[in-house]
């Protein structure tokens, strides 16, 4: 599967759960979700990472994502739906979560927005390792997936702060 036509392996279980999903942007144009994902060199105060073109509204939802890829061939797939309600926001998220393709799979709590997990494993291949926070704020969902060599994960507090970093940019667009 190609996370940069489909937004991920998460976009993918995601869109798989056949989940609807709505609009609820309050302070973003709704026409331009973008804004609502976080470049990761913002995060780490460096230039290692090169952004694909963003998709809008991946998969016919309403949302966009990206795939950043580190100068030593790491991942990022940032996605980022506006769904209708918390509730939906919330199901989405329980519902991508269980169809999550991570093998060897461990699922720890974190502090990123409401409900902060994170899925650490290897991809269904096993060829790389696997990485998935999932979380919510307000009406949207959202899933931060890396990818890199295999044994050589991304660290938790490293994904913790990409996620807060992203909880804090979906809070500021979409004032949840």
């Amino acid at each position: 599967m190609n996370s940069r036509h489909l937004g991920g392996l998460t976009a993918a279980a995601l869109l798989s759960a056949g989940i609807t999903l709505g609009t609820g942007l309050a302070a973003a144009d709704p026409g331009n979700y973008t804004v609502l994902l976080i470049d990761p060199n913002v995060v780490t105060d460096s230039m290692a990472y090169t952004a694909a073109p963003p998709v809008l509204n991946p998969g016919g939802t309403p949302g966009a994502t990206t795939v950043y890829t580190h100068r030593d061939g790491r991942t990022i797939t940032d996605t980022v739906w506006v769904l209708g309600d918390p509730g939906a926001a919330a199901g989405a998220i329980s519902s991508a979560q269980a169809a999550t393709p991570v093998a060897n799979s461990k699922t720890l709590s974190v502090p990123v927005g409401q409900n902060g997990q994170l899925i650490t494993g290897k991809t269904p291949d096993g060829t790389k390792s696997l990485s998935v926070l999932y979380f919510t704020e307000g009406n949207a969902a959202s899933a931060l997936e890396f990818t890199g060599p295999l044994g050589d994960p991304i660290p938790k507090d490293l994904a913790t702060q990409f996620g807060q970093q992203q909880d804090t940019l979906i809070k500021s667009q979409l004032g949840a």
